[in-house]
């Protein structure tokens, strides 16, 4: 196991022994390393690319494969990391691939939570001399080109209503009331 692994080095394992065991034993990448982009090379020549994210978002076992004598698994560097953090169901860092959009990524992070603004995104974006701020409507969140170190933030709906009418006083029930057209003061002090 080379690269950016936990514990690089020499394994001995068994003949059963699988890619994502030997990923387990070496205590997967490190905070730099890829887990989209896992190398293993046989016989010299790049034999099996892995994306690890298929495994731990889906369940997809097709990429672990049976290990052979003197196989080398390398584990780059990761080349795209976004944060997102907010009103989302598993805030964290993701490492995205070339091409993919917001949409990916809120399914990597488990999507929206319940009380997230749906209509749009914050994203602070690096540039070469700073940060800048941009802001997305979810219109956008398909199209927009992610870079690496934005840092994502999805903000919590207003605590508002558009349609409530709040009755107090010396009434039978007191409280919040749906605000309908046509209701007035007799229909609602009935209800």
């Amino acid at each position: 196991v080379i690269g950016q692994a936990q514990k690089t080095g020499s394994y001995t394992v068994s003949s059963l022994t699988t890619l994502f065991n030997l990923l387990y034993l070496c205590g997967g990448p490190t905070d730099l390393g890829s887990y989209r982009n896992i190398e293993v090379i046989r016989g010299n020549q790049l034999f099996k690319k892995t994306d690890l994210y298929s495994f731990l978002i889906n369940g997809n076992r097709q990429d672990d494969i049976l290990l052979q004598e003197g196989d080398v698994v390398k584990i780059p560097y990761c080349k795209t990391l976004i944060s997102i953090s907010g009103n989302v169901r598993r805030e964290g860092k993701y490492e995205m691939k070339e091409k993919e959009s917001f949409d990916n990524l809120l399914e990597f992070c488990g999507g929206l939570n319940d009380l997230a603004y749906k209509g749009g995104a914050t994203i602070i974006s690096l540039t070469d001399t700073g940060r800048k701020v941009i802001n997305i409507s979810k219109s956008d969140f398909n199209s927009y080109q992610l870079k690496s170190g934005d840092d994502i933030f999805i903000s919590r709906i207003q605590n508002t209503f558009s349609n409530r009418i709040n009755i107090t006083g010396s009434i039978q029930r007191p409280g919040n009331y749906e605000l309908k057209d046509g209701l007035n003061l007799k229909d609602l002090i009935s209800n």
